[in-house]
Order: C-alpha cells, then sequence, then structure tokens
C-alpha cells in the first residue's frame, strides 16, 4: 500500500510505501534490502528519490517523493496514444536513467509502463512529462542490461500506437512471435510515426542481445538528440567491435607490413559476471614486422533471448 503524508514541520508532502517485513533467513530479505541499499546510493533526476526507512517488527514503510501524476499506463489510458514529441521527451529521460544505472553496473530488470511514475499531474495537453523510474535491481551481466534495452523499446513501442509490439494468448506462443516474426508496423496509426522513430524501434527490439543497440546508444541517437546530420554511430556491440577491429588494423599499417592473422573471436558465457570488455591481445613476438592483434569480446548471451 501507498499513502500520501505531510511532514509535520517543513509541510513537505511524501509518499510512504508500506511493506510486509520478509520473514527472517529468506532470500526476499535480501532482496528488499539490497533494494533500498539501491535507493540510497542512486542520485538521479528520473529515478524516485528514497527519503528515509522506518522499520518496525512486522512492516517497513518507505519515505520516497511524492508523485501525482501516477503511472504512465493510466496516462496512456487516458491519452491512447503519445505524439512523437512527447514520446521523445519520454524516452530520453528514461535512457538518461538507465545509462546512469548501467554505468554503476545497476540493472532495473523490470521496466514497464506501470513502474514509470509521473511527477506532477498533467493540466492540459502539452504539459512536459517528468517521469520517475521505481526500483532498480543490482545484477552485473552485461545481458541483462540489454534487457533493459528490451523494456525500454516495448515502452516506446506502446507510447506511439497504444498497444503493445507483441500479443499472444500464452508466454509460449508470444515467444514463438517474437523469434518468427520480429516487431512490425501494421496499425495506420505508424503511417504518421517518422521513418528514423520505427527504425530506432527495431534497433531496441533485435531478439538476439549482441544486435541490440546500448542504452547510451540509444541516448546519442539522431531520433533523440535532433542531429540528424551526425554520421551513423554503430547501432550495436558487433558493430562496435568491427569499428574497433578495422582502427587497430590501421593504425598497425603505418608501422608494420600488412599481417594476416588478425582474429576477430567472440567469447560467450552463460553465468558472466562482469561487464562486456573489449582488449587487444598481441603476440609475444618481439618483431615489429609479425605483431599480430587478437581482438577479444567477453559478453554473456542467454539460452534464449532475453525479453521482458
Amino acid at each position: 500500500d501507498v499513502y500520501e503524508a505531510t511532514h509535520i514541520k517543513t509541510q513537505t508532502k511524501w509518499a510512504i510505501k508500506e511493506v510486509r517485513r520478509p520473514a527472517a533467513g529468506s532470500s526476499r530479505v535480501v532482496m528488499v534490502d539490497n533494494e533500498i541499499d539501491i535507493l540510497k546510493r542512486v542520485n538521479h533526476a528520473h529515478i524516485i528519490h528514497l527519503e528515509a526507512v522506518y522499520r518496525t517488527p512486522t512492516k517497513l514503510y518507505l519515505v520516497t517523493e511524492l508523485c501525482k501524476g501516477g503511472d504512465l499506463r493510466q496516462l496512456l489510458q487516458k491519452k491512447n496514444f503519445f505524439t512523437e514529441d512527447e514520446t521523445r521527451n519520454i524516452i530520453c529521460s528514461l535512457a538518461d536513467a538507465v545509462v546512469y544505472l548501467h554505468k554503476r553496473v545497476i540493472a532495473h530488470r523490470d521496466l514497464k509502463l506501470e513502474n514509470i511514475l509521473v511527477k506532477n499531474s498533467l493540466k492540459q495537453d502539452g504539459d512536459s512529462i517528468n517521469i520517475k523510474i521505481s526500483v532498480p535491481h543490482e545484477e552485473s551481466c552485461v545481458s541483462v542490461h540489454l534487457c533493459d534495452v528490451w523494456s525500454i523499446g516495448v515502452v516506446m513501442y506502446m507510447l506511439l500506437c497504444g498497444e503493445p509490439p507483441f500479443a499472444s494468448k500464452t508466454k509460449a506462443l508470444l515467444l514463438q512471435e517474437i523469434m518468427n516474426n520480429g516487431v512490425r508496423f501494421t496499425q495506420p496509426i505508424w503511417d504518421t510515426v517518422s521513418d528514423a522513430a520505427k527504425h530506432l524501434l527495431t534497433c531496441l527490439l533485435k531478439v538476439e542481445p549482441a544486435f541490440r543497440m546500448t542504452a547510451n546508444q540509444l541516448r546519442e541517437s539522431p531520433w533523440i538528440t535532433g542531429d540528424t546530420n551526425a554520421p551513423a554511430a554503430p547501432s550495436n556491440m558487433l558493430e562496435m567491435m568491427q569499428n574497433y577491429m578495422e582502427q587497430e588494423e590501421s593504425n598497425t599499417d603505418y608501422l608494420n607490413p600488412p599481417c594476416h592473422d588478425l582474429i576477430f573471436s567472440i567469447k560467450i558465457s552463460v553465468n558472466c559476471s562482469c561487464n562486456a570488455k573489449l582488449r587487444p591481445e598481441r603476440s609475444s613476438s618481439s618483431r615489429a614486422s609479425s605483431a599480430s592483434t587478437k581482438l577479444v569480446l567477453h559478453v554473456c548471451l542467454p539460452h534464449s533471448p532475453v525479453i521482458v
């Protein structure tokens, strides 16, 4: 349950979330403590602010900033869909918050319309929408970070047309539809949406995480920045690696004869516990003319696509 409260001395209004205290020794104790610890550590304009925590033998009371505008699902139900400019404003704020979390090795893992709060009540169409995302969860595997990007893609799609990108009666059929069909723009409303927005959605909703755009790439994309003259940036990690490899080869050519043993390899680990890292590995040969480079990416990919 969530209540609105007023601080007696300052007359400041806050939201108080009442949580039943989990049984001692249960896994939920660790999860709740972890979420509280993360909220105490983060400080971002678009992440909900935790003011204080009060504990009783049976309950926890989390005092957070008050968001009077409800959540994005409620707002979408009233509006049916958002304009492209409104969506751009929301996705820009969302991407900025997610980049902030990912840089601190934190993944939200539950980004959806219900968990994106609206700070102030909107009195009329065109009012600026200031969003706040709810409690994130700490993770360190890069594929979990890319799960957040998928979620942003789903949110963006729903804001622009009012419907989810994929729908099915069962989870098994839903997964099959995602794997076989990918994202499509069949509703008439998509005729009014720019090609840039639709292209961005295809980059966010790639089934394979390695081909998916990162949150930082989203934040710097031309659709977000409005800079249509900017050179096209790599749209996923594999393109970034290819560019890196070509640059390494070009730099080597100035000093050494061409070498033909440049290796491009990807090591895939299902239980990776660290962010993806690129590093060149050079051979131990002392002669410059025989220098070779091995480009290695450590990236975590699941057995099946990570989708929300």
